[in-house]
This record gives C-alpha cells, structure tokens and sequence, in this order.
C-alpha cells in the first residue's frame, strides 16, 4: 500500500524565474548523487554545513538514519541531478519526539529562485503528517540569508550561544537556535 507521503512525489516545482525542478523523496540509488552536489559546494560555504557531507561516510550515515525510520529526506534535481537536499531528522530522546531538526541546502545556482522556500513547505507537511509538532533549525550567525528565510516562514529566535561550534576548519562560531511551532493554526504559506 502506498503512503500518502510516498503518492505526492514525485512532484514538479516550478522556481520564480520559470525552470523547473523535481522533488522526490530520497533514496538509495542517490548516494553518488549526493556526494557530487555535496563536493560541488564552495568551501567556503561547506563551512556553514554541521558535518563534512563531502565524505562518502558521512553519506552512509545519513541513508542508515533513512533506513532505521529517523530521517526523512527530499532531493530536488534537474537532468537527474541534485540541485536541493532537504532533511527533517526525528530527536532519539523521549523528551524531544515530537521535534524534528530541519536542514535544507540548495545549489548557488537555484538559491533566491524559491527552492528553499519550497523544500521547506514539503517538509513542513511530511513533519505534520509524521506526528511532528516543532521543528528545530540550528545554524551560524553568519548565516544571515538563512536567518532571515526561517524568520520569514515562522520560525523564531530561541537562543544564540556564542562561540559554541566550530567549523570544518575549527574556527569558532555563534551558533542560532530557532524553532517553529507546527500546532499553531497560522500558516505562513
């Protein structure tokens, strides 16, 4: 029997300046893929990314969270080719089931066309259909296109811890903690 989730995807969105892109649900045959649009990135923008997804374990690691149920993953691509990752990953403690954490990360090539905008929408539904009812987004301060795109869907400043993380090269950063209730009635759509 098919899913709800599963019969909505493939899907086609179409971006402001009028191209298309496919999103789907994600899959194992999309490890190569990934990995290409994750080497793709410049390093100077890798740095914003929480673990280094150039790696081929790093990969891995996220299809085993795909296949144990506490990741739910979209892709969106072009010719077969991965423009888009968008994640929601489901909190282990019993404290926090109810929230899932949400990435999103689009080619340079696609961003201030609505991508991101509508990776988000999809797994705003996906998190609702899956019981969930807050989403989690953790990101650095630097990352003001970002800040501002989570602000203009809902999401609110929780918390900045200065200095806490640092990136693929060690360097400190202040790490934004924003969250979005999803129980509200308010859509922002």
């Amino acid at each position: 029997m098919t899913s709800p989730t599963a019969a909505r995807y493939p899907k086609t969105i179409k971006l402001k300046d009028g191209s298309e892109v496919l999103v789907r649900l994600m899959d194992q045959g999309d490890q190569d893929r990934l990995l290409e649009f994750f080497r793709g990135i410049p390093e100077a923008e890798r740095v914003f990314l929480r673990e280094d997804l150039t790696r081929r374990e790093a990969i891995e690691a996220r299809f085993r969270a795909l296949e144990r149920g506490r990741l739910i993953a979209l892709v969106a691509e072009v010719n077969e080719r991965v423009v888009g990752d968008a994640t929601l990953q489901r909190r282990p403690t019993h404290w926090l089931q109810h929230v899932a954490e949400v990435h999103v990360v689009v080619d340079a090539a696609r961003r201030r066309m609505g991508l991101a905008h509508n990776l988000l929408y999809e797994l705003f539904d996906l998190a609702r259909e899956g019981g969930i009812e807050a989403l989690l987004a953790e990101m650095m301060s630097e990352q003001e296109a970002a800040i501002r795109l989570f602000k203009r869907l809902g999401f609110k400043g929780e918390a900045v811890f200065r200095g806490l993380v640092k990136d693929l090269h060690g360097k400190k950063h202040d790490l934004v903690i924003m969250t979005r209730d999803l129980t509200a009635k308010r859509r922002f759509w």
